[in-house]
């Protein structure tokens, strides 16, 4: 499938995800009785509200490259849809580096300017609807499992390789490392997302695979879930 073409199809899959979650949340917000605009909006939400918002996004993001799979996108060439056992070491010490090293050294000088800053709000938040063991399982899936594979496949995968393809290496992952973190609505998390990012582009660029990336990213996730359910 030519690059232009699966540029065409990443437009679709992005828009669809973004307008997907925003009236997803416009609908749970309303059907809820939440109040948006207070403090207190995200709590009065359920992990199962939480989850559903996600499905319009999964949908976007991993249908998009599915259906165009029938179209004749070819997933191992064009997407980087291989894993080697390398990966599997490689992603993890990659995604434990971003967690522990590399984004608390990035938010040193963010939080010397903003001392008011939570990073960890939405992920403790989200933790913090998690009680009953299903709760937790669903948390677990939504985290580590739908989000990173369904992330890495579009924004690494799909978008970055016809953009890599039609524009060349560093607009790929720098147009793909944007909506990767924009994607998210997140305005304080937005630089670690970005970076994130980055090294994920960077990651399939080196290897030519999803594969490090998929695992950089679950270790990434699966760090933050288990620190603050302990």
């Amino acid at each position: 499938m030519p690059a232009t073409t699966r540029l065409k199809w990443a437009v679709v899959g992005w828009t669809l995800g973004f307008l997907g979650s925003l009236v997803g949340a416009i609908a749970v917000v309303a059907f809820l009785g939440v109040d948006p605009g207070g403090e207190e909006a995200s709590s009065e939400l359920t992990l199962g509200a939480l989850v559903l918002l996600q499905v319009p996004l999964w949908i976007g993001l991993l249908g998009t490259p599915l259906l165009a799979r029938s179209r004749g996108l070819n997933w191992s060439e064009q997407m980087g849809w291989r894993m080697r056992p390398v990966d599997v070491p490689l992603g993890i010490a990659v995604g434990l580096l971003l967690q522990l090293v590399v984004l608390p050294l990035l938010y040193i000088p963010i939080l010397e300017v903003f001392e008011d800053v939570d990073v960890e709000a939405p992920a403790r938040e989200l933790v913090d609807l998690a009680g009953a063991p299903l709760e937790v399982a669903a948390l677990v899936l939504m985290t580590v499992i739908a989000a990173p594979l369904t992330e890495e496949v579009f924004f690494r995968g799909l978008l970055q390789g016809a953009l890599r393809d039609r524009f060349g290496p560093v607009r790929a992952v720098t147009v793909s490392s944007l909506a990767f973190a924009v994607v998210h609505f997140q305005v304080v998390q937005f630089p670690a997302l970005l970076v994130i990012g980055i090294v994920h582009g960077l990651l399939v660029l080196a290897t030519r695979r999803l594969g490090a990336a998929l695992w950089s990213h679950t270790a990434f996730n699966a760090v933050t879930v288990v620190v603050l359910l302990a």
